[in-house]
C-alpha cells in the first residue's frame, strides 16, 4: 500500500511536471526530494527530531528495555541471597512439670553446608546476572534497529506527503492549462480529461500520504515509548546510507554479540548448576550447643550440650536434580551452537539483501532514472510540437514513475537491511563510511 500511495504521488506529479513545462513559462521549479516543508520556520526547527534524538528518547522510555534493565537488577538481588549462609535455629526442650522433678534443654543449632554448595550458588546467580545483562544489551540492540526503522518510516512517509503536495498543485494547474489549450482547439478534449483525471489522483494521493504519515508517528511513538508524536516533525538525510564493514570482519564480531554472550552466560550457570545438584549429594550437617538444666529432688545442676545430626541419604540421593541439571546443560551448550549458526545465516542473509539494494540504488540514480528522465524530456518536446499525444506523456511518466519507484523501494530495503546487521550484530559500531545518494 505505501508504494501504491508513494507511486500515484509521484506519478501525478511528473504528470502535472510535464504538462506546465510544455504549455506555460511559468511552471514550477523541479520538487526537491530532501525537503519536506517548503518554508522552515524557527520554530518548527524547533519541534525538528533527529535520529540521534529518537534514540536517546527510546533509551528513556521503551518499556521493553526498562522491563529488561529491571531484569537486570532484580539479578543483584539473586547473587546477593545466593551468597548468605543458612540461619541459626535456636530449640527448647521441657521434660516434666513439677517444680522438685525437670529439666530443661536449651539448644543453638546451626546448620553447616558441605562440598561447596554456597560458592556454586554464588557462581550460579553470577552467571545468571551476566545472562540478564546480555540480555538487556541484546534488547538495547533490537531497539536501536526498530527506531531505526520506524523512524525511516515516518521520514519516508513525510517525503512523500511533499511530493503528493506538489503533485497536487502542479497537476491542478496543468489541467488547467490542458483545458484552456482544449478549448483553443490546440489539443484534444482527451487530452483535458486525462489531465484532469491525473489532478484528481493526486489529491486522492495527498489525502492517502497524510493518512500513512500518522499511522507511521503512531508506530514511531509506540517504539520511543511516547504518547504523541504530532508536534515534531522527523527531520534527517534519507538517501544517506551506511556501509557496514567487511562480512568476514562481521563473522568475526558475532562471538561477541549480545546473543553469543548471554548464550555462553547460560552455558556457566547450568554448569554450576550441576556443580550445585552434585554438591548437594552430599548432607550437610547441624551442630548443636545448649544448656541443660536438671532439677532432681528439688536440687538444681547444670549441663552443656553439644550434638550434631547427619541426614542419612538413603531414600533422597538428589539423583533426579542432577539429572535435570545435566540435560539442562547439554541443552545449553545445544542453544548456543544453534543461535550462533542461526545468526551467522542471518547476517549472511542481511549483508546480501543491503549490498543488492545498495548497488540497485547507484544504478538507478546513476544510470536509469537519467535515462528516463531524457526520454520524458523528450516525449514533452514532442508533445508540446504536436508530434505526440499527450497519452504518449502518460507512458513516458509511468516509467520515471516506476523507476522512482523502484529507487526508493531500494533504498527502504538498504535501510531496513542496515537495521537487520544492527539486530545480529549487537548494535556495535559496524559503520565503515556513509554514502549519500542524492535524488537527481
Amino acid at each position: 500500500m505505501r508504494a501504491r500511495f508513494l507511486g500515484a504521488a509521484i506519478l501525478a506529479t511528473f504528470a502535472g511536471t510535464v504538462a506546465a513545462q510544455t504549455i506555460s513559462a511559468d511552471a514550477s521549479p523541479p520538487l526537491r526530494f530532501d525537503a519536506f516543508a517548503r518554508e522552515t520556520t524557527e520554530s518548527s526547527r524547533a519541534m525538528a527530531l533527529t535520529l540521534e534524538e529518537a534514540q536517546r528518547i527510546a533509551l528513556e522510555h521503551n518499556p521493553l528495555l526498562r522491563s529488561a534493565r529491571s531484569e537486570a537488577d532484580a539479578t543483584m538481588g539473586s547473587y546477593i541471597q545466593a551468597g548468605v549462609r543458612p540461619n541459626p535455629e535456636v530449640s527448647f526442650l521441657q521434660e516434666g512439670f513439677t517444680g522438685n522433678e525437670r529439666t530443661s534443654t536449651g539448644l543453638i543449632n546451626q546448620r553447616i553446608e558441605l562440598a561447596g554448595q554456597r560458592s556454586y550458588r554464588l557462581d550460579a546467580a553470577s552467571y545468571a546476572r551476566q545472562s540478564a545483562l546480555a540480555s538487556l544489551d541484546e534488547r538495547a540492540a533490537i531497539l536501536h534497529a526498530d527506531v531505526s526503522t520506524a523512524f525511516y518510516g515516518v521520514l519516508f512517509a513525510q517525503k512523500q506527503v511533499e511530493l503528493a503536495r506538489d503533485s497536487a498543485d502542479i497537476a491542478t494547474r496543468s489541467a488547467q492549462l490542458v483545458q484552456r489549450r482544449a478549448t483553443a482547439g490546440k489539443v484534444s478534449p482527451v487530452e483535458a480529461t486525462r489531465a484532469q483525471v491525473a489532478a484528481t489522483e493526486a489529491q486522492i494521493a495527498l489525502a492517502s500520504a497524510n493518512a500513512y504519515v500518522s499511522a507511521a508517528q503512531v508506530k514511531l511513538a509506540s517504539t520511543l515509548g511516547t504518547l504523541d508524536l504530532r508536534e515534531r516533525v522527523v527531520t534527517g538525510d534519507a538517501e544517506a546510507l551506511q556501509v557496514p564493514l567487511g562480512m568476514s570482519v562481521l563473522q568475526q564480531r558475532i562471538e561477541e554479540t549480545p546473543t553469543a554472550r548471554r548464550a555462553v552466560a547460560e552455558i556457566g550457570r547450568s554448569t554450576a548448576i550441576v556443580s550445585l545438584e552434585r554438591a548437594r549429594r552430599t548432607p550437610d550437617i547441624t551442630v548443636s550447643a545448649g544448656m541443660k538444666r536438671i532439677v532432681t529432688g528439688g536440687m538444681p545442676s547444670n549441663q552443656a550440650v553439644v550434638g550434631i545430626s547427619i541426614p542419612l541419604p538413603i531414600f533422597d540421593t538428589n539423583k533426579g536434580a542432577l539429572l535435570e541439571a545435566t540435560h539442562r546443560a547439554e541443552k545449553a551448550i545445544s542453544d548456543r551452537d544453534g543461535e550462533l549458526a542461526q545468526m551467522r545465516v542471518d547476517l549472511a542473509q542481511a549483508y546480501a539483501s543491503y549490498d543488492a539494494a545498495s548497488i540497485e540504488a547507484q544504478r538507478l540514480k546513476g544510470d536509469v532514472l537519467p535515462a528516463a528522465r531524457q526520454a520524458l524530456d523528450a516525449m514533452s518536446r514532442g508533445f508540446d510540437l504536436g508530434k505526440f499525444s499527450f497519452i504518449d506523456v502518460l507512458d513516458a511518466q509511468r516509467t520515471l514513475f516506476q523507476t522512482r519507484s523502484q529507487y526508493i523501494r531500494a533504498l527502504i530495503a538498504a535501510r531496513q537491511s542496515y537495521a537487520d546487521l544492527e539486530r545480529v550484530v549487537g548494535n556495535v559500531d559496524l559503520a565503515s563510511q556513509a554514502s549519500s545518494f542524492t535524488h537527481p
